[in-house]
């Protein structure tokens, strides 16, 4: 969606007096918006948002309609939240439609969902407009707005906001260097409900292929440049060449795809380095991994990463941003530069060379998991930060 705050004066005014409301006002309306039609991560994060609020409030959630966004939809559905898919289409006019769709809900709460900086920029206008009490807008990833015109249009959307939500302390950092004022901006970790396995360890490796002796080191994430498969490529030869049986395995898909499975052919890396495309058994994968590999060249605080600690994984990470709040070096995890393949294949034959290592960084990391980024602890602390701010939106009798 469009920075459309310069041209619509309506938007830019916001904040128009909310509509009468109904129901219980112990319960407020809170309205989960992303405007990405590809969600993945984010898609995860809200998913386990609405879960966690559904007994506390009235819980929308909103995306655009589409292939990529049915499942979530639908997942959502069966929470037993409402799932919506507002209409907006393109261009100017999508802002004002987003107005128009939240007036007619009553929304209290809009909390906007952004996977990267230069998204959904009219969406806290549109909310302003549309009479929600409080906007909020989660980013997903540390501030990475470059271009001036980018950086004015977030300036700009900021004017709308009560919070910007930081999901680690280092992309609260990024924001603060870039400018965001220190008021305006809000913590909150990232935390999951791991999912256990559908089947046992031996019959998910026998399905793929897998022999007893191989050394498993999976990757859940999107192929793109975020996430760097090209330098777990480059350092694959370097781990085979010190453990043998080392088996690469890539849940995700991506543009870089095509560019990858061409590279592993010329290489000849097709038995020890496979790419499975999309997966719904991720707990499965995990179960049936010895190691987690996530090369990123930065991220905010990723949910696969959370997920394969919880699984018992030591992890093998890039030092960027979020990820270095969650490994600690020789604790949970072993952490290198980013771009670095031999680095990061030093680190990986490390561990499948020494599995009691391995099995201690992996008890460890489960053990963080559980204690410090679990869905409840992130639901708290957003449902806090609803009432903190609805109650400053409307003091008085019956405010949660």
């Amino acid at each position: 969606m469009e920075d459309a705050t310069a041209r619509d004066p309506g938007l830019a005014a916001g904040r128009a007096r909310p509509p009468d409301r109904g129901g219980d006002p112990a319960r407020p309306s809170v309205c989960l918006f992303t405007g990405s039609r590809a969600p993945s991560g984010v898609g995860e994060h809200m998913l386990a948002l609405a879960a966690g609020l559904r007994d506390r409030c009235r819980v929308a959630l909103a995306c655009p309609p589409g292939p990529a966004t049915g499942p979530l939809l639908e997942r959502a559905a069966a929470l037993g939240v409402e799932a919506a898919a507002p209409e907006l289409g393109e261009g100017r006019g999508a802002a004002a439609r987003l107005a128009a769709w939240l007036r007619g809900r009553a929304v209290d709460v809009f909390h906007v969902h952004a996977g990267i900086g230069w998204e959904d920029l009219a969406a806290a206008a549109a909310g302003r407009a549309g009479g929600a009490r409080v906007v909020l807008r989660t980013e997903h990833l540390p501030y990475l707005l470059t271009a001036p015109w980018q950086r004015a249009a977030h300036a700009r959307m900021l004017r709308h906001l009560d919070r910007l939500v930081c999901v680690s302390e280092a992309s609260r950092a990024s924001h603060l260097a870039a400018g965001v004022p220190p008021a305006l901006l809000a913590v909150v970790r990232n935390g999951i409900e791991p999912r256990p396995p559908r089947r046992g360890r031996a019959a998910t490796r026998a399905a793929l292929g897998l022999r007893a002796g191989d050394r498993v080191v999976l990757t859940v994430a999107r192929l793109t440049g975020q996430k760097d498969p090209r330098t777990l490529l480059r350092a694959a030869p370097a781990v085979l060449a010190r453990e043998p049986r080392a088996r690469f395995l890539w849940a995700g898909v991506g543009p870089l795809g095509p560019v990858l499975r061409a590279a592993v052919r010329r290489r000849g890396l097709g038995r020890q380095v496979r790419l499975l495309g999309h997966r719904d058994d991720v707990p499965d994968l995990l179960a049936a991994a010895d190691l987690f590999a996530l090369p990123s060249r930065f991220e905010g605080l990723p949910l696969a990463l959370l997920e394969a600690m919880a699984a018992g994984l030591p992890a093998v990470a890039t030092r960027v941003s979020g990820v270095a709040e969650v490994v600690e070096p020789g604790r949970t995890g072993l952490l290198v530069e980013p771009g670095a393949p031999a680095a990061l294949a030093g680190a990986l034959a490390r561990l499948l060379g020494r599995p009691d290592e391995a099995a201690r960084l992996g008890a460890a990391a489960r053990a963080r998991a559980g204690r410090e980024f679990g869905a409840g602890r992130m639901v708290g602390e957003t449902w806090d930060l609803y009432r903190e701010l609805l109650a400053r939106a409307a003091p008085g009798p019956g405010a949660p």
